[in-house]
């Protein structure tokens, strides 16, 4: 079980890993971590935050890493969009991540049933500017040959390409996984 404090800088990726894959096994096995620390949490965390892990994912309701990676507050630093896209928002908002809350590992988790990449595995077109803007910045980086599945994974190690070329980003692990909505279960790429 994670034991992590809040208050407590964890700088081994290693172990960020460990709590990422833990917390994601008490998901899928239905033996969520106690719930009876959010308070103190709380007082933890109201001067400072010393996130674990950065976690860029997809928008979808669905998509909530500090559940089914079974984490507190405080744990992770998250960052979430339609297509899990590494846009300069999310690149900056990790450089913050990583320079100055410390996170020890980096990881992009995209999910079955993406609706963003789906659509644009499709060729949508004629969509408003900004979703439009969103998914042309998908379909060039996945293949159509493949499945809408398979143009998931393949969006979300792109994203992971982008980000270990950013030399701010790249100083910590930067790992791929995928989501699946229907089981819990985390898949490291």
């Amino acid at each position: 079980m994670n034991l992590h404090s809040p208050d407590v800088q964890v700088t081994d990726s290693d172990l960020a890993l460990t709590y990422l894959k833990e917390g994601n096994a008490r998901f899928v096995n239905d033996t969520p971590m106690p719930r009876d620390t959010n308070k103190k949490d709380l007082e933890l965390t109201k001067e400072a935050q010393k996130p674990f892990a950065a976690i860029l994912t997809c928008a979808d309701s669905r998509t909530t890493p500090e559940i089914f990676f079974d984490q507190k507050i405080g744990d992770l630093f998250v960052l979430r969009n339609a297509g899990n896209v590494a846009d300069t928002s999310v690149l900056g908002s990790l450089e913050f991540g990583v320079e100055h809350l410390g996170v020890a590992v980096v990881v992009v988790v995209g999910h079955t049933m993406c609706g963003a990449v789906h659509t644009s595995h499709a060729g949508a077109t004629g969509l408003s500017d900004n979703l439009q803007a969103v998914l042309d910045g998908i379909r060039p980086h996945i293949s159509c040959d493949g499945g809408k599945e398979d143009a998931t994974l393949e969006n979300t190690q792109r994203q992971v390409d982008v980000l270990k070329a950013n030399a701010t980003i790249a100083k910590v692990p930067v790992l791929g996984a995928n989501y699946d909505i229907a089981t819990g279960e985390v898949t490291w790429l």
